[in-house]
């Protein structure tokens, strides 16, 4: 029998390695997530939801799945991973940068630019951050999420959200 034939034998030593991390880097992200809801002071509408709710609700849930991910991490690894080599790959830091970009971009530009401009750069930067070669086709599709979003936002529910340099539409 080869030994390219054996199965590799698990040692059930706790994985401690970058699944840990990542998890405690999901469960600290939510408790942020809440901490920073709770901050949120406003008056609670007629029924009692006020808008920390979803703060809170989309933290906890970041950080119950980064604890079950952790427990998993701690037990031998995360649960359905593919075994196959083949289908493990190294990180893409190209595409990483590029959606680290987006993310920072509309932070800085949603102020002075507006939501509308500002969203569709961070679609279209995330779409060619996942393997898009079509950047024409993801503006135009950012422009149809980004100004319907907007004006539901700012006429329907009467939220602000700033219209940058298209102040004229808003």
């Amino acid at each position: 029998m080869s030994s390219s034939s054996i199965a590799p034998v698990s040692s059930g030593r706790p994985a401690l390695g970058g699944e840990a991390l990542l998890s405690l880097g999901m469960v600290l992200l939510g408790a942020f997530v809440v901490w920073q809801g709770s901050l949120v002071k406003a008056a609670a509408s007629y029924s009692g939801v006020g808008p920390g709710l979803f703060p809170t609700l989309i933290g906890s849930g970041l950080s119950l799945i980064g604890m079950v991910l952790g427990w998993q991490a701690l037990n031998g690894g995360w649960r359905a991973m593919p075994d196959d080599e083949s289908t493990q790959q190294g990180a893409d830091w190209r595409a990483f940068g590029l959606i680290s970009l987006a993310v920072l971009l509309h932070m800085l530009l949603i102020g002075w630019a507006g939501f509308i401009i500002a969203s569709a750069l961070l679609y279209a930067l995330i779409a060619r951050g996942f393997g898009s070669h079509r950047p024409g086709r993801d503006i135009v599709i950012a422009v149809l999420i980004a100004v319907p979003v907007f004006f539901i936002f700012t006429r329907g529910l009467g939220l602000n959200l700033p219209a940058g340099w298209l102040s004229w539409g808003a």
